[in-house]
């Protein structure tokens, strides 16, 4: 990963590379070299969302990487969602950041009761050989779940924005292909992109998205043509948490999507969401 003194560096010589009207103006430039020195997080134009892995495009716009490759009609290169600039998968630079764990989570592992309950859903498919794709929207919950996996010697393997298009088909072709492979750790932003994972016939969401259509899009890539067996799905809640109050926002979109509303009716209905969630 680089570190940001070469980042601010690889900026600059590629913004320098297209002609001079092209060039963002050097107080933007240093504007946004200042926040990734400072490590602040900001959102994501596109899903509005806190940043996850976050890369830098030539013309200094910060976006998901999976949001901003969602967004290409074409694998390899697309517009900039913000200014519509071209930009070439090779030319984004993944954003640097801290360690995302203050001590060494594998010494210091303790299991939570969620973890737990995943586990216990696994075991009592293992000697089944039905393969489970397990959903998380954090990379940084993917990390931790590895480590119980390894130790339950559950064998497995993930996809997730990091990923270019040949280690995604290779990760998708293994995970279809081997048969002691028995679990995808999966991000929901990846899952939402057309893949077809029929091979599984078990669907574990580990946490609610703030839209219910993401989660479809994920459980989708299992329940499609082609599926032969009965498909499973398990969304994990823990109660008392945001987590249900998240699940009731999600009820209350499904209501809006299925009747009309006007724009104001949208904001107020989303200002009340936000309510929920807070009080």
């Amino acid at each position: 990963m680089c570190s940001l003194p070469s980042v601010s560096l690889r900026v600059v010589r590629k913004l320098w590379k297209g002609r001079p009207t092209d060039v963002p103006s050097r107080a933007y430039i240093q504007e946004v070299v200042e926040e990734l020195r400072k490590g602040e997080q900001g959102e994501c134009p596109i899903c509005l969302e806190a940043f996850e892995d976050a890369v830098l495009t030539p013309c200094a716009h910060r976006l998901c990487r999976e949001c901003l490759l969602a967004s290409w009609r074409t694998p390899t290169s697309g517009l900039c969602p913000v200014c519509r600039k071209s930009v070439s998968r090779q030319d984004l630079i993944t954003v640097p950041t801290d360690s995302r764990f203050q001590i060494d989570v594998e010494k210091n592992w303790v299991e939570s009761s969620k973890v737990a309950a995943l586990l216990q859903e696994l075991e009592n498919l293992r000697s089944s050989g039905s393969k489970s794709i397990v959903f998380s929207q954090w990379t940084a919950f993917l990390d931790l779940l590895q480590i119980p996996l390894s130790r339950s010697k559950i064998p497995f393997v993930r996809l997730d924005g990091t990923l270019n298009l040949q280690q995604r088909e290779k990760v998708i072709k293994q995970f279809s292909e081997e048969s002691d492979i028995l679990v995808l750790l999966m991000s929901l932003k990846a899952g939402g992109v057309g893949i077809n994972l029929t091979s599984a016939s078990n669907a574990f969401v580990l946490d609610p998205w703030w839209n219910p259509a993401v989660e479809e899009q994920a459980v989708m890539r299992i329940h499609r043509i082609g599926q032969t067996k009965s498909v499973m799905i398990k969304r994990f809640i823990v109660k008392g948490t945001v987590e249900e109050r998240m699940e009731a926002v999600q009820a209350r979109k499904q209501r809006l999507i299925s009747g009309a509303l006007t724009d104001q009716e949208v904001r107020t209905a989303r200002i009340e969401e936000l309510k929920m969630l807070f009080t």
